[in-house]
């Protein structure tokens, strides 16, 4: 059965990629050969056909140093996506004008989906073996039901990180001094400069 989270986070990602969050590019070509390379484990149409455009690269890449390039990029991209993530909340931060709010709302992202993750990756299978829904549509409904919990978690924990960078920003503004002591014009008294004989 197809993984149905690695092909939802693909797109996922993918439109982040497409809406300026650059980082995700790299997350998105990771999880895309990840599910191609699923794909041509199976035995059809579709399996040889990725099979062949897979062995195809290959060969290329053996002889030509930009594909060798390519397809270590690619390979190292699928095989550590959770990191790539935390490199493109990192861009996140580092393109913020307002980097002390994004590097709380981006580790409450982080924190959000991690810990949601490993927790279905412990009991989302005895979760969804208790649902009276036939055998085959179990796997899709983990899947769906894998990318709402981590998207849903990451999301909350984002929205609360923001909300907490917010309110510290105004506890922080409250507290700041003037550069300048404010002049009050009514106390002004003009002295004489000229300088008796």
């Amino acid at each position: 059965m197809i993984d149905v989270a690695n092909i939802l986070f693909t797109i996922r990602n993918g439109n982040r990629a497409n809406n300026g969050e650059g980082g995700r590019g790299l997350v998105t070509v990771g999880q895309a050969a990840k599910f191609f390379k699923q794909v041509s484990n199976y035995d059809n149409m579709f399996g040889k056909g990725t099979r062949s455009a897979i062995n195809a690269f290959n060969r290329i890449s053996e002889n030509d140093k930009v594909f060798r390039g390519i397809s270590k990029g690619v390979k190292f991209a699928s095989e550590h996506i959770n990191p790539l993530i935390c490199v493109s909340s990192g861009i996140n931060v580092l393109t913020s004008e307002d980097k002390q709010s994004a590097i709380i709302a981006e580790t409450g992202n982080l924190a959000g989906m991690f810990a949601m993750e490993g927790w279905m990756k412990k009991n989302l299978d005895g979760i969804v073996d208790k649902l009276p829904i036939s055998k085959k549509w179990k796997p899709i409904v983990r899947g769906i039901a894998f990318v709402i919990g981590s998207i849903g978690a990451s999301t909350i924990c984002y929205n609360i990180g923001k909300k907490i960078a917010k309110n510290l920003k105004e506890e922080n503004d409250k507290y700041k001094a003037p550069a300048f002591p404010p002049q009050n014009n009514n106390n002004f008294t003009p002295r004489n400069l000229a300088f008796s004989a």
